[in-house]
């Protein structure tokens, strides 16, 4: 048993492995953008490299990559979205249209997070991958601000190098500020300069797009760090929110009625509010499967649709040219499925809640694992305002983080030595 158990963990294939999911990732995070080389890789290149990662920690834990037992929930979870999504696919009103879009998200994501809750047991490994997200910042931020200055105002506002467009080129400077802190918090005078400097740049690309979505994340971040930083705080954060939700309560209506759709920033207020009822209109026809994901048939179901906000004459023509519902959630519920978005969200949950009872239970616990908590919660409320999950390189961080987590639970219940990869024989 003991000798089946060291083949299980074989250093060297381990290594390749985890150094096989970074080369991915930096490909998706990087290079995968069609304003950069995208369009010179066809989709079987991105594929392979998608896929290699996961196929390469097969040699390593043969048939503990889907029956180890600290991971078993996790595990089922995962074949049942992977199954579910070739189902959405099949069943799609458009299968051509979802066919190269979930395989994308199941390749840089799902596959993403079972090769990361694999890999990520120990913390070297964890704090190596916070300074490849140092470094892939250090490369977005400068770039994206220098094409801004540079192109000026022949730079469209809905263009950037990297993630396509302001609102996730700000998600994406969250899910990779985890490489901020290990800089912030240097021992060194030089370290945190370098960090302290890299934050500013950082914060002035987001005010540069001037994205509310980002804010929005950014301000979630902060109460949650607030929750979680003594009784006064609590306190703090607990009657901001409160205030929040009567404000919302209680002015939200009168404010929406004073909107005027000719006003672009109001006009696009009101576009959001009415795709809630409209996604509703669609996954009442669709409420299992879906309707595929982004089959771009939402003109098909426009006919029968009753709207809500009358004074947004252009909503109509907007849902038929558009074909996104502005919103993570919606587009699981109606596109996806309640059932493959109800075991998704149930997978992301008990990710996080056994993520957060093994922090509150380690005492080695650093302040770069506490603030993954709050990435993540930055990312769900940013999801509020587009499809977040359908840009490969946010898909691809976000999951990974949800790895590490994962990771981070066995090795709270199975100690893994320093540098090592998952251990089997005291994991299961």
């Amino acid at each position: 048993m003991k000798d089946l158990l060291a083949r299980l963990d074989n250093p060297r294939l381990n290594r390749l492995a985890f150094y096989a999911l970074l080369a991915s990732g930096a490909f998706i995070i990087l290079l995968w953008s069609p304003n950069v080389l995208g369009r010179h890789i066809n989709h079987v290149g991105r594929m392979i490299i998608y896929i290699v990662p996961w196929l390469m920690i097969w040699p390593v834990y043969y048939q503990k990559v889907i029956t180890l037992k600290v991971l078993r929930a996790e595990i089922l979870l995962i074949i049942a979205i992977l199954i579910l999504g070739i189902i959405n696919t099949a069943l799609s009103d458009n299968v051509s249209r979802t066919l190269p879009q979930m395989r994308m998200f199941l390749l840089t994501g799902i596959l993403a997070l079972w090769t990361a809750m694999f890999l990520f047991t120990g913390e070297p490994r964890r704090r190596l991958f916070d300074w490849f997200c140092g470094a892939c910042l250090a490369i977005i931020v400068p770039v994206e601000l220098i094409v801004r200055v540079w192109q000026g105002s022949q730079w469209s506002a809905m263009h950037s190098v990297f993630a396509l467009n302001p609102i996730p080129l700000g998600t994406l400077i969250i899910l990779l500020s985890s490489g901020l802190l290990p800089l912030l918090l240097s021992p060194t005078l030089r370290g945190k300069l370098a960090g302290g400097l890299l934050a500013l740049l950082a914060g002035a690309l987001i005010i540069r797009t001037g994205k509310r979505g980002t804010l929005m994340a950014l301000a979630a971040m902060l109460l949650g760090w607030m929750l979680l930083r003594g009784r006064r705080l609590r306190y703090v954060a607990g009657a901001l929110l409160l205030a929040a939700g009567l404000l919302l309560v209680t002015q939200g209506p009168r404010l929406v009625r004073h909107l005027n759709p000719d006003i672009l920033p109001q006009f696009t207020i009101l576009q959001r509010l009415e795709l809630y009822p409209f996604a509703l209109h669609v996954w009442r026809v669709h409420p299992i499967m879906g309707t595929g994901l982004r089959s771009f048939t939402q003109q098909q179901y426009l006919a029968d649709y009753h709207q809500h906000i009358t004074k947004l004459t252009q909503f109509p023509k907007m849902a038929a040219e558009l074909h996104t519902f502005d919103n993570m959630y919606l587009t699981g519920f109606v596109e996806l499925g309640t059932v493959m978005t109800l075991l998704y969200l149930g997978l992301v949950m008990l990710i996080v809640v056994r993520y957060y009872r093994a922090l509150r239970r380690s005492p080695g616990a650093t302040a770069v694992d506490w603030y993954r908590l709050f990435i993540i919660l930055g990312f769900a409320v940013n999801s509020l305002v587009y499809d977040s999950l359908l840009f490969p390189p946010l898909n691809w961080l976000f999951h990974v983080q949800l790895g590490i987590m994962a990771g981070y639970y066995v090795a709270a219940r199975a100690p893994a030595p320093a540098g090592a990869g998952l251990q089997l024989e005291s994991a299961t």
